[in-house]
């Protein structure tokens, strides 16, 4: 059971976390300012930290730069919470290795659905391992490259996220989801089954999606160049993805 220490600076906020979180099977502790998060991971080592950025006029910034300091928490994962749209405050967020922020206020499910993506993310080298492997079908072999290299431009593009709107976090979610099914769906694929017309149809939702939510965020204004070119490579990768099952289409039909 993964452990969630959250810092929050209002009881209302802590326990509704807390709520969601323990009925989604996470392990939670709950202090109430950055001293006593950092009293907390002495003495414990929990899996992924969720603080209320509304916390940073008390220390908050030197107190996540002690928690990084203990040696077991180096790489700890931290979410944020903000009560206000702060681009600032974001950016210093990220600057501390946030990995991404989201409103206070609004619903917890887009917070725990981006935990369980880095959980993921942890839980991946094994799957990582067999996407590597280079078998005797240059088709499948193709469509792991690009399932990596869709995952990989997502996870560059999340610091970017507060760019793309009022709904880009929830859009850009299903972004990454997708990535994450693919290459899950991929890793248990064997050589010369691309012929086989529901796996085709499986592997075109899935990256349909990619494709589809992608070309939602291009239509946000103001979108940096990085955010841009990042989304465009999506887009290209899925069409190139989308292009080999239908030369598999058309080899089966032959």
């Amino acid at each position: 059971m993964k452990k969630v220490l959250i810092v929050a600076g209002e009881r209302q906020t802590g326990e509704r976390y807390q709520q969601a979180l323990g009925q989604d099977g996470f392990q939670t502790a709950l202090v109430w300012n950055p001293i006593q998060m950092v009293e907390f991971c002495r003495q414990h080592t929990p899996d992924f930290m969720v603080v209320d950025l509304d916390l940073a006029e008390l220390g908050l910034w030197s107190a996540v730069k002690a928690v990084r300091g203990i040696g077991s928490l180096a790489d700890l994962p931290f979410f944020g919470l903000a009560s206000t749209t702060n681009q600032q405050l974001t950016e210093r967020a990220r600057a501390a290795g946030f990995l991404s922020v989201y409103p206070t206020h609004d619903s917890s499910r887009q917070f725990i659905e981006a935990l369980r993506r880095e959980i993921e993310r942890k839980n991946a080298p094994a799957e990582a391992e067999t996407m590597n492997l280079v078998g005797r079908d240059p088709s499948l072999n193709r469509l792991r490259e690009l399932a990596r290299e869709i995952i990989q431009t997502a996870a560059n593009l999340r610091p970017r996220v507060g760019e793309y709107g009022e709904d880009g976090p929830e859009l850009f979610g299903y972004i990454e989801n997708s990535g994450i099914a693919i290459r899950k769906k991929l890793s248990g694929v064997a050589d010369f089954s691309l012929h086989d017309k529901e796996l085709r149809h499986d592997f075109r939702n899935m990256v349909g999606s990619v494709t589809g939510f992608a070309e939602l965020i291009l239509m946000e204004s103001g979108l940096s160049h990085e955010s841009i070119e990042g989304l465009t490579r999506l887009r290209r990768n899925s069409k190139e993805f989308v292009d080999i099952l239908d030369t598999q289409k058309a080899e089966a039909n032959a």
